[in-house]
């Protein structure tokens, strides 16, 4: 018998937190997902990533934390590597700025709190 292991994050996001994840939205907005602006978007996800670790560093435990880091090592990865050409590597730095505002949306709205019974051990 297979069992179903519940994920939740220990404790619900701050006011303050929430708060700075919806400004790091409307920043990534303003960046938008060009070249030259990547610097300024990694330096938001690597803050998101700090203060989603604020809470737990147990990636089992804290799911924001568990999606951040499936990001990074997917689309983040993807999109600091090397290209041949600029508009490869804007598709690149697209894809991942929209992942991280999709992540940025649902720590907004506690999304990483409810339980995920689909989860298996």
């Amino acid at each position: 018998m297979e069992k179903i292991k519940t994920l939740t994050m220990t404790a619900n996001l701050s006011q303050e937190h929430k708060q700075r994840f919806i400004e790091i939205k409307a920043s990534l907005a303003e960046l938008g997902c060009r070249e030259a602006a990547f610097i300024r978007v990694e330096l938001l996800f690597f803050e998101a990533l700090t203060i989603s670790r604020s809470y737990s560093n147990n990636e089992q435990e804290n799911r924001l934390l568990a999606a951040l880091k499936d990001l990074q090592a997917n689309d983040y990865a993807a999109a600091s590597g090397n290209f041949a050409k600029a508009i490869q590597r804007e598709r690149a730095i697209r894809r991942f700025v929209n992942g991280f505002k999709i992540i940025l949306t649902k720590a907004g709205k506690n999304l990483f709190l409810q339980l995920n019974a689909n989860a298996l051990l």
